[in-house]
C-alpha cells in the first residue's frame, strides 16, 4: 500500500481530485487543518513575557545559540 499526501493550496480543486480519486476507485481521507487558537492563559503569557523583555528584566537569545547548547545536550 503507498499513500499519497497532498496539499491543496485552492479549496476549489479539492471537489475536483476527490472526483479524480473516486474514478479511479481509489478510497481516501480529507484531513482539514485547523488554525490553532491560542488560550486566553497563553496569550497571557506571552504578553507578560514580552513586556518583561521590553522591560529589560530578561533578554533575547540567538538561535543560534540555542541550537548549539541544544546539540551539546542531546548529542
Amino acid at each position: 500500500m503507498t499513500t499519497l499526501t497532498v496539499n491543496v493550496q485552492n479549496e476549489k480543486d479539492l471537489p475536483v481530485l476527490q472526483e479524480i480519486l473516486k474514478r479511479f476507485g481509489l478510497p481516501y481521507t480529507v484531513d482539514v487543518e485547523q488554525e490553532y487558537v491560542f488560550s486566553e492563559g497563553e496569550i497571557a503569557s506571552f504578553t507578560k513575557t514580552k513586556q518583561a523583555f521590553l522591560d529589560g528584566k530578561t533578554t533575547a537569545r540567538n538561535w543560534t545559540d540555542i541550537e548549539e547548547d541544544l546539540n551539546r545536550a542531546y548529542n
